[in-house]
């Protein structure tokens, strides 16, 4: 097949502008049975079911290597190609058989200190199955399928065997067919997956290789949804898939097929050696967009924690440079996406973060010149920015640093070079940018960088990154990402609107199921949908309360805030931010309509956290406080007032004294949300 992703120049992303598993140390609370690789006979059709059951992923031999799943009974995937193809000609799943069928099952927890729970269920049951090649030698191929609650996931294993020491994969013939032309909600094509998640038809997805659909695949079913993801890519080619082509009768078949991100000698997708095992595909299940949400399967599939030591890892709140205003009136000549901060303007911004309580503060680029160049020197700040003294002056104020880099500029001086300098001036993590591919190589690249800057405690925030595929959780340092169109997109000349409404509401069943999010939210300059335009200082689609709600509903354990001190204080809002956490003890999602609606609640040690954000339609909702303890609880709420539809700025700050037994209605205008804290009282 012919590779069909290019690895481009790295360049900020903004669609036109310039291994094997670790052995798990998860917490067992419980195994049923593990019936230690113990053959059954080999047969046409292996199956296995999910722990409760209800999920049925059955894998034959017949006509090649193929599976299906079901959900209560009813086709989820119909029969869907498996197996991988080869430099030299030759193909592991076109003509196989199973020799070897071996089951297991596990039940236990692992904890995420860094995620949206706190303690996390790992409860599977696993099929692996040994295969041989009628045709081909080497010929040898195994299959790991396991069957969760929540979904299931597969991944190929390559043994060691005799002539496959060394080899290239040329194609993932992995597909994913559905019984119907169903209702999805495909990414578009980018190369750093800062897209929309439009809804389409199955039949309607883009057959283009060279611009195949951004991962998540999100499929509403008959009697649930299904979305399409991968986790655990390590040292292998990034995940898009495409339209799977049409039938033998020449009609379209309603699914995808795999496509992998080629290589920068546009040759081979992944090149490797003895034993590998490739990324999980993942097809997570739910009955509801509500349980949906609530999944954390993309991190529990992911490799475990590579570090003995995170007590250095400090989730938080900072705030963007004054890149986002657009406006330095000491950099008067540097305006709109070439603003840049200086001594002064980082001055002002670390005197918020204390005033706020925020433990850190973003340096965003320009601190060195030259960008992207041969002759930057990331060790050597720039005139106009005091980096040691802007250090000194944040620890004074309680406040740590984070600093930019090109990833172009930290490659070519070296990662250890580079972080032993940060380190030592006193930065907590490092802001890496443009590297917008995830070819194998840069996927190599994401765990060598993470590797180094954990060797000097460095937190890192990827952006320009592809999505996530639970990579965080192998590296707790990997304290956020962007692979997502945020709130940076409200500054882009040539893509007015294109962080809409309908996109923000779309973001938690798609870009959000994968894992944090650094979207950048919390803009104060609040528009309508039809007043807003792109301007200086920047402004955001929706009302106030809505940009409150995104900080607890886009999970992200650094929070990065958008707008400017200026804007911020004492406006009405602000208070929100303020002890507001950013990871979570216990999440529970209350009310659901995908790209319509969201109400969630999050638990941080005894408070909780409500948020509701909605389309362009306005919406009352009851909203059901169960969740909540016994007793009496402070409710103290920031939410859309009648003139809010017409002045998104509006917004009512509220404290009144709720119940668990009795329900919470919530009103939002078009475009809006709702943000509060509940406290239990005495």
């Amino acid at each position: 097949m012919t590779p069909h992703l290019s690895s481009l120049p790295r360049r900020r992303c903004f669609d036109g502008l310039a291994h094997q598993r670790a052995p798990a140390r998860a917490l067992i609370s419980f195994v049923a049975f593990a019936t230690a690789l113990v053959a059954s006979a080999p047969a046409a059709e292996q199956a296995i079911s999910s722990p409760d059951g209800k999920i049925v992923v059955a894998v034959s031999d017949t006509d090649g290597l193929r599976y299906r799943v079901s959900l209560d009974g009813a086709p989820v995937l119909v029969d869907s190609a498996l197996g991988l193809d080869f430099e030299g000609g030759f193909s592991l799943g076109r003509a196989t058989t199973i020799i070897r069928a071996d089951r297991t099952e596990h039940d236990g927890t692992w904890e995420n200190p860094f995620g949206q729970r706190r303690t996390v269920r790992d409860r599977y049951h696993e099929l692996t199955l040994e295969l041989k090649e009628n045709a081909n030698s080497p010929g040898r191929l195994n299959l790991i399928v396991r069957a969760y609650d929540e979904g299931v996931a597969l991944r190929y294993e390559l043994p060691v065997q005799p002539g496959l020491e060394s080899y290239v994969v040329t194609n993932e013939r992995t597909e994913f067919l559905f019984p119907a032309d169903l209702t999805c909600w495909a990414g578009d094509y980018s190369e750093c997956a800062e897209n929309q998640y439009p809804e389409k038809r199955l039949t309607q997805l883009s057959a283009n290789v060279a611009k195949p659909h951004v991962l998540p695949l999100l499929v509403q079913l008959p009697n649930g949804y299904a979305a399409i993801a991968e986790s655990d890519l390590l040292d292998w080619a990034g995940m898009f898939v495409t339209a799977a082509g049409p039938q033998g009768d020449g009609k379209p078949r309603p699914g995808v097929k795999t496509t992998l991100a080629a290589r920068k000698d546009w040759h081979a997708l992944v090149v490797g050696r003895e034993r590998r095992l490739s990324p999980w595909r993942v097809v997570q299940l739910a009955r509801t967009a509500k349980d949906l949400i609530a999944s954390d399967l993309i991190a529990t599939l992911a490799t475990p924690s590579q570090l003995t030591d995170t007590s250095w890892i400090k989730p938080g709140i900072t705030a963007w440079d004054v890149w986002w205003t657009g406006i330095n009136p000491t950099q008067p000549g540097f305006t709109g996406l070439n603003s840049r901060g200086d001594t002064r303007s980082h001055k002002e911004y670390i005197d918020f973060a204390a005033e706020m309580g925020f433990p850190y503060q973003l340096i965003d680029w320009f601190w060195y010149e030259p960008m992207n160049n041969p002759k930057a020197d990331l060790t050597k700040p720039a005139a106009h920015v005091d980096i040691p003294g802007l250090v000194a002056y944040a620890r004074e104020r309680n406040v740590r640093l984070l600093l930019w880099l090109d990833s172009h500029d930290v490659e070519r001086q070296g990662f250890d070079k580079v972080f032993a300098q940060i380190a030592a001036w006193g930065f907590a993590g490092v802001k890496i940018d443009f590297m917008n591919h995830d070819g194998q190589e840069t996927v190599k690249w994401y765990a060598d960088v993470l590797a180094a800057a954990a060797r000097y405690k460095l937190m890192v925030d990827l952006h320009g990154a592809y999505k996530p595929t639970g990579l965080a959780r192998t590296w707790p340092n990997y304290i956020t990402q962007e692979g997502v169109l945020g709130n940076e997109y409200n500054k882009i000349p040539w893509k007015p609107g294109a962080c809409s409404t309908l996109h923000t509401i779309t973001l938690p069943f798609t870009r959000g199921l994968l894992g944090p999010m650094d979207f950048t939210p919390g803009g104060f300059l609040n528009r309508t949908p039809a007043e807003f335009k792109i301007t200086q200082p920047a402004e955001v689609i929706g009302t106030r309360a809505r940009q409150l709600a995104m900080t607890v509903v886009y999970f992200s354990p650094l929070l990065v805030l958008c707008d400017s001190p200026e804007n911020y204080r004492g406006q009405p809002g602000v208070e929100f931010f303020r002890g507001l956490p950013t990871v979570w003890d216990d999440t529970v999602v209350l009310s659901a309509t995908v790209a319509q609606h969201l109400v969630i609640a999050r638990r941080s040690g005894d408070r909780w956290y409500l948020a509701a954000m909605n389309g362009d339609a306005p919406l009352t909702v009851n909203v059901p406080l169960d969740f909540l303890g016994k007793g009496e609880w402070k409710l103290r709420a920031f939410a859309d007032t009648p003139e809010s539809a017409t002045t998104p700025t509006s917004i009512a700050e509220t404290t009144t004294v709720v119940r668990a037994g009795a329900p919470l209605t919530l009103t939002l205008a078009p475009a809006g949300g709702y943000a509060a804290e509940l406290s239990q009282l005495p």
